[in-house]
């Protein structure tokens, strides 16, 4: 048995399995947000309500962990964005150890990039060319693949919970807020390209995969479902069109009303703006038709790695 733990700026994600031919029929999977990066970027420091949260869940894991008969020691568990940048995150790497027994690994962005494409390779049949974008709490991940090997991976500062916080002070979001949004996502989307462009690769016709929870958000919302199938999101192919009618719809609803709409689960309602309009903006970076959500990703990468 395979048990990976995925610690964000959002949420904490595990996965259990027994082998890595059944990553997307697992034994157990389970996301639960408890935005281990609010207020992060006032605070400077990861707070102790979001310490809780967090611990509240590794009990939970913990628990789940121990029932599959799994060393916790063998447990791969990472931290990625805000834990790269909280100065008391190595208090929070002890207490994880010294309470739960589990080791977990602060990644670069880089290595998280590296190991979200083996995810997404490993749940997809004869997949060695495409472009893949992971958006997150904190950062969103970009990387190109080619004949089975990333050629450029990059990580930017640019999550959900951080263009939310920062960005939006409205609710509905006015269209200052809006317009500041965008224009955040561009300048960040433009220094990549330009990053990409000084290293001499080009912008191919590629496929764009995206993993994470903007991109299943998107699936289940234009899908219409309001529980989360794991099966019925894999490979789920949205046009620009769509995802840009999503968009749309989430600017004229307040956080409130966008629970209201089928796929959007409570904990996101006020972040699916900031992550569309990141998908939005990076299918036009791309100039792809749009993009297919992989439900493999980090977690799926890490028993790949474990299991190999």
């Amino acid at each position: 048995m395979y048990a990976s733990i995925d610690i964000g700026t959002n949420t904490i994600r595990c996965l259990i399995t027994d082998s890595r031919a059944n990553l997307l029929k697992p034994e157990y999977v389970d996301m639960k947000i408890i935005r281990l990066g609010e207020n992060f970027k006032k605070e400077n420091i990861i707070t102790a309500s979001s310490l809780r949260r967090l611990k509240d869940a590794l009990k939970i894991y913990s628990g789940k962990i121990k029932q599959y008969g799994i060393d916790p020691d063998k447990v791969a568990i990472t931290g990625t964005s805000v834990l790269r940048d909280a100065p008391n995150a190595p208090e929070i790497r002890n207490i994880i150890r010294r309470e739960f027994g589990l080791n977990l690994e602060i990644i670069s962005g880089e290595k998280e990039a590296r190991i979200t494409l083996k995810g997404i390779s490993a749940c997809f049949d004869d997949l060695s060319e495409f472009y893949s974008i992971d958006i997150g709490g904190g950062s969103t991940e970009y990387a190109c693949v080619k004949n089975g090997a990333p050629v450029w991976k990059y990580s930017l500062n640019m999550g959900v919970v951080h263009l939310t916080e920062e960005i939006i002070n409205s609710d509905p979001v006015s269209g200052g807020d809006l317009s500041a949004l965008e224009e955040e996502i561009e300048k960040e989307l433009g220094l990549l390209k330009g990053k990409i462009i000084k290293k001499g690769f080009a912008f191919e016709p590629l496929s764009l995969f995206g993993t994470a929870g903007t991109a299943t958000t998107l699936a289940m919302v234009d899908l219409g479902i309001k529980d989360y199938d794991r099966l019925k999101v894999h490979g789920y192919f949205l046009g620009k069109e769509a995802v840009a009618g999503i968009y749309k719809k989430f600017i004229g609803a307040g956080a409130e009303d966008r629970l209201k709409i089928k796929g959007v689960e409570p904990g996101r309602e006020d972040l699916v703006l900031a992550g569309t309009a990141i998908m939005l903006k990076s299918i036009d970076l791309f100039g792809v038709s749009g993009f297919t959500v992989s439900e493999c990703g980090l977690l799926e990468g890490l028993i790949n790695i474990s299991a190999g």
